[in-house]
C-alpha cells in the first residue's frame, strides 16, 4: 500500500511541476508587453506600437492624432488607384503585409522626423523598431526598394514589375 501512495503522490508533484513551468513560459514576456501599453496611453512619451498603424507599405499613421507618416530611406509599390498594373497592386500588397508583420512583432517603436515632407505633405520619417530601422527591414525582405530623387515606375509596358 505505501508504495502506491508514494507512486500518486510523485504522480501529483510531477503535474504540479509541469503545470508551473508551463505558466512560467506563458507569463515569461509579461513585463515587456506591459511597457508599450504604458506607451500607449500617455501621449507624452510619443508615439507607440500600440498607436500606430501601418497605411501602405511606406506609411503609417499615429491613430491618436490622424498625423501620417512617409519613410523616407524606401519607396514602397503604391496600394491605391496610382497603381498602373496588377503586379504592381499585388506588390503594394505584400509590401503592406510585411510592414504591419514587422510593426506587429515589435515592443518599441521610434519615430525620428526629418524635418521634410513628402509630395503630398506627410513628414518624412525615419522608424525603428526595436532599435532596427523599419525601412531597412523592409529592403531586406524584397518588399520595398531604396528612395530615389524622382518617383520611377514600377511596371513595364508588358505589366511586369520593374524591381
Amino acid at each position: 500500500m505505501a508504495l502506491g501512495k508514494t507512486f500518486v503522490v510523485a504522480a501529483r508533484l510531477s503535474a504540479a511541476l509541469v503545470l508551473l513551468g508551463a505558466v512560467t513560459v506563458l507569463c515569461a514576456d509579461l513585463p515587456a508587453r506591459a511597457e508599450p501599453e504604458a506607451l500607449a496611453h500617455n501621449p507624452a512619451n510619443g508615439p507607440s506600437v500600440l498607436t500606430m498603424r501601418v497605411v501602405d507599405g511606406d506609411t503609417i499613421e499615429n491613430t491618436v492624432n490622424g498625423v501620417r507618416y512617409r519613410l523616407d530611406n524606401i519607396e514602397a509599390a503604391p496600394a491605391n488607384d496610382a497603381a498602373t498594373c496588377a503586379s504592381e497592386r499585388e506588390e503594394a500588397a505584400r509590401a503592406t503585409a510585411a510592414a504591419e508583420q514587422l510593426v506587429g512583432r515589435a515592443r518599441r517603436l521610434t519615430v525620428t522626423p526629418t524635418g521634410r515632407l513628402d509630395s503630398a505633405g506627410q513628414p518624412l520619417v525615419f522608424v525603428s523598431l526595436d532599435g532596427r530601422d523599419l525601412g531597412e527591414l523592409l529592403m531586406a525582405q524584397g518588399a520595398a526598394r531604396p528612395a530615389r530623387a524622382r518617383a520611377e515606375p514600377w511596371c513595364d509596358a508588358r505589366g511586369d514589375l520593374l524591381l
